[in-house]
């Protein structure tokens, strides 16, 4: 019998967009209540695309927080993360998360914090992811508080360390907030009088 050749199939869709639409689902509904079924209704593609593609639900989901903490690099974060940034780009980055937490997408907190609390107790891998996710925040607020004590912006604090990772626990601690539904105004009220270490 002639051996049959199998052509691979040809891949009919744009996994970046998909996994963008397994982002919102995982986002919205936790790792436990999100199945691949559901990705599938959302993106239209074919499950066989999604395992293919991505492979297991654990598989994607761990694309998906990586490809999350890389979106917020690009939007939340962009401030602290520019070249040179400073003391105003942290109040500018403390200004802005607020409107983002709250409008349209962001309604559901954060995917990585969210992750941390349904998963981090009993998955050590999720736990590092997260705790990573938060201490390169720390690091980078860090960064920009040596900068700001080098311009002149800030006198030199006792702990710049110390400093930055309060920082990034209270910018946390916000994420948390726009989760359980608190408004605009309350979370930008908790994050300024966070920002009063830096008087």
């Amino acid at each position: 019998m002639a051996q049959l050749e199998i052509m691979a199939r040809p891949r009919e869709f744009d996994p970046q967009a998909a996994l963008q639409t397994a982002i919102q689902v995982f986002w919205e509904k936790g790792y436990a209540n999100t199945s691949v079924g559901e990705i599938v209704k959302r993106s239209g593609v074919a499950k066989y695309g999604i395992y293919g593609t991505f492979g297991n639900k654990e598989e994607l989901f761990k694309q998906v927080l990586a490809q999350y903490a890389r979106d917020r690099h690009q939007d939340i974060q962009r401030p602290i993360r520019q070249p040179g940034a400073s003391l105003p780009e942290i109040r500018a980055f403390f200004a802005e998360a607020p409107k983002l937490m709250t409008q349209e997408g962001y309604l559901h907190g954060c995917l990585i914090c969210n992750t941390g609390i349904e998963l981090g107790l009993r998955d050590p891998e999720i736990r590092n992811f997260v705790n990573n996710f938060f201490g390169d925040i720390a690091r980078v607020l860090q960064r920009c508080l040596v900068r700001a004590v080098e311009k002149g912006e800030l006198e030199t604090p006792k702990d710049i360390i110390g400093m930055a990772s309060y920082l990034a626990t209270e910018f946390r601690t916000a994420l948390m907030l726009a989760r359980s539904g608190y408004s605009r105004q309350d979370i930008e009220q908790h994050l300024e009088i966070a920002l009063q270490v830096l008087q």
